[in-house]
């Protein structure tokens, strides 16, 4: 069996963000996991306990229609230690009928509606922890960060506007470094 290895500065970031998330539960602030899945309404689990003995037509045998099948559906959902975060529930039916329903989930959606639907019935401080789905961030112009394609003269500016110090002999490509190094 092949496993892919993760790359270092990958595990590094994720040592670095369950550090913040521990600091800020020693804070006092109270953690909130937030998702999105899907479901279909005729779903079928692959480790489903199925009654054999009785006809298919039974009650009490629970097997469902084949996965995909059905309309979907998606669920945006609020989560603490406590349980669901009550008023927390957005479900909509998808469009797509593929499983993938990613392309509808937008930024607008997926900050805004963490954002103010769950403080309003939640103790502050708080802490949401998101996955990294493209919805659940929007690049701003604060937040972009030139590219391999930036010129050395908009690097130079670039470092300058964020008042990142920098060697005045440098070449474009250690440049480029020290942006990346200092991505918003």
């Amino acid at each position: 069996m092949y496993l892919k290895k993760e790359s270092l500065d990958f595990v590094c970031h994720r040592v670095g963000a369950l550090r913040a998330l521990q600091r800020h539960r020693k804070e006092g602030r109270q953690v909130v996991y937030v998702d999105d899945p899907w479901f279909t309404t005729r779903m079928q689990h692959n480790k489903e306990w199925v009654d054999t003995s009785q006809p298919a037509t039974s009650a009490t045998y629970s097997c469902q229609g084949p996965p995909g099948k059905g309309e979907l559906f998606v669920v945006v959902a609020g989560g603490t230690e406590h349980g669901f975060v009550n008023y927390s529930f957005l479900c909509f039916p998808a469009k797509s009928k593929t499983g993938d329903y990613h392309g509808e989930m937008s930024s607008t959606l997926g900050l805004c509606w963490p954002t103010l639907q769950l403080p309003p019935t939640l103790d502050e401080p708080l802490v949401l922890v998101l996955d990294n789905a493209p919805y659940h961030s929007q690049l701003t112009e604060e937040s972009r960060c030139p590219t391999s394609a930036t010129k050395k003269a908009e690097l130079v500016n670039w470092l300058a506007s964020h008042r990142i110090p920098f060697p005045h002999h440098a070449t474009r490509l250690e440049l480029l470094q020290l942006c990346r190094k200092n991505r918003p």
